[in-house]
């Protein structure tokens, strides 16, 4: 199945998130700035297009600019970045509530464990008199379905490279925080090394950690970043982060690694739920989703006009 970019009643320049109901209609939301115009777009699931639920504003049910969702049976939770503000709707986008969030702000959506909303917060130092890599506290924040109860959940530590207020502030990504959830448990990679970390999302606390041996991808230097570098004495960034990606379905975890071939693409490792190392392969488009024994795309054509692509895996990985 391909759904392309440009249809009758929807356009979309590339597909940020892309999740499917038990009902298998697909929902696809293009995040843009305030700038430009968002889309949060419901598919059936042979890929008709049914309605765009996105509705831009200020008021209720009304998106600012950028947002995650997720869902639960019969409900869809938006997370409004700009606003900070939770709204409500069922599945075809009928406004049911919003509300605020305590926190000042979130980094991500994760996504939903059970009666819990769950949050990505990272607490940068504010306090910042020289510029260097600082700790950060990358906190996984519960938030109850209605905003009552927002509790600090578990606190993964990472760091990142800030420049200090006297030379006017701002920041260098060092390490990664990548995070998905399955079998009640998050996965996360915060380190630019081959690491998971594997929390259990009913004790708060971490039962496994794998790695393995990896050659590092040796860093090729972005436009600016050697006069960055000089300029605030930043530390110099020998190999990319070796995880780029995760992706969980049906008990195996996917790891998109930072080894590329120019005509293979991407190499993924394959694990199960448990940390047991299966596979290895390439997958040459980009990989958005996967779900149920079917691979979701984001691909481009001859004119750079975007679609998605739906596969089906024949080897079925269950019997493995």
């Amino acid at each position: 199945m391909r759904i392309n970019g440009e249809g009758e009643r929807y356009y979309y320049s590339g597909a940020n998130t892309l999740q499917i109901d038990k009902s298998g209609n697909i929902y696809i939301s293009d995040c843009w700035s305030s700038r430009q115009r968002s889309h949060f777009l419901k598919f059936s699931p042979d890929g008709k297009f049914l309605k765009d639920l996105y509705k831009q504003g200020e008021g209720p049910g009304e998106i600012q600019s950028a947002f995650d969702f997720a869902f639960t049976e019969s409900e869809i939770y938006v997370y409004d970045r700009t606003k900070r503000k939770i709204i409500v709707t069922d599945k075809d986008g009928k406004f049911i509530t919003e509300f605020k969030t305590k926190s000042e702000s979130f980094n991500a959506f994760i996504g939903i464990f059970r009666d819990w909303l769950v949050f990505w917060r990272k607490d940068i130092p504010y306090e910042r008199k020289t510029s260097r890599l600082y700790d950060v506290r990358n906190v996984i924040v519960f938030v109850s379905k209605d905003g009552k109860i927002e509790k600090d959940f578990y606190t993964f530590s990472n760091k990142e490279f800030y420049i200090s207020l006297a030379q006017g502030g701002g920041s260098m990504d060092w390490d990664p925080f990548i995070s998905v959830i399955g079998n009640d448990r998050l996965y996360v990679c915060s380190s630019r090394e081959y690491l998971i970390e594997v929390l259990d999302l009913e004790s708060g606390k971490i039962i496994t950690r794998f790695k393995r041996e990896y050659a590092h991808v040796k860093h090729e230097k972005l436009r600016g970043e050697e006069a960055f570098i000089s300029k605030y004495n930043a530390p110099k960034i020998k190999f990319d982060s070796d995880i780029e990606d995760l992706f969980y379905d049906r008990s195996f975890l996917w790891i998109k690694i930072s080894t590329k071939d120019d005509l293979m693409g991407y190499l993924y490792d394959l694990y199960n739920s448990e940390g047991r190392f299966l596979d290895s392969f390439y997958i040459k488009p980009q990989l958005i989703r996967i779900d149920n024994n079917y691979l979701y795309t984001s691909e481009y054509d001859k004119e750079h006009l975007p679609y998605v692509v739906k596969y089906r895996i024949e080897d079925s990985l269950g019997t493995r």
